[in-house]
């Protein structure tokens, strides 16, 4: 009961940093949105709300990077996967009336200058991510220097509009399948088997 009241605040946390960041969101509010008790709030979180908001970090951290392997998972092809991501992206940003963003992102604009350890795990989360898309791009040849430069094109959050992140997600297509074409063309002739040439 306590680990689901936990998870509740936790979840609840997230969709409100999504939508109005770390210092739009009010415990009271967390608490309510969660349908928690307010004394669960000092209870998991003594330390207050930098450590209710370094947890929620971890939570949407660890929640995106197993969405966005997932993604390459079910689609091999890097292109279809980078489609994919952006298109559900502007499901969402759709779907909210373009109010749920990034909850990481939010966060960082929030207390990039103001709570140091809440920005360095922004940067982790933001680093776990680009690793993930890049190990994607990564195993379809791409070496692991251009697939981890073309992994920081694809955070991007748009405001009122879908334009700009379809147009990003098209601009990363377009690099993704610029980079797979030079790795055809610099990887060196596949040598037949000799049983193949017989």
């Amino acid at each position: 009961m306590a680990n689901d009241t936990k998870e509740r605040l936790i979840r609840a946390g997230e969709a409100l940093f999504r939508s109005q960041g770390y210092s739009g969101t009010g415990l009271k509010q967390l608490a309510d949105d969660a349908r928690a008790p307010w004394s669960s709030m000092y209870h998991f979180f003594p330390d207050g709300k930098e450590q209710m908001a370094a947890e929620i970090l971890d939570y949407a951290a660890a929640y995106y990077a197993r969405m966005l392997a997932r993604g390459f998972e079910a689609r091999p092809d890097p292109l279809d996967a980078i489609d994919a991501i952006f298109t559900g992206e502007v499901e969402i940003l759709k779907r909210s009336g373009y109010r749920d963003g990034c909850p990481i992102a939010s966060v960082t604009l929030d207390t990039a200058s103001t709570v140091e350890p809440l920005r360095k795990r922004c940067g982790e989360a933001f680093a776990s991510w680009i690793r993930t898309i890049a190990e994607g791009i990564g195993r379809s040849g791409v070496d692991e220097e251009a697939a981890t430069e073309l992994a920081t094109f694809v955070l991007s959050r748009a405001s009122k509009n879908a334009t700009p992140l379809l147009r990003t997600g098209r601009i990363v297509h377009q690099a993704i399948e610029a980079a797979l074409s030079n790795t055809k063309k610099t990887r060196p002739p596949h040598k037949r088997t000799r049983a193949a040439r017989r």
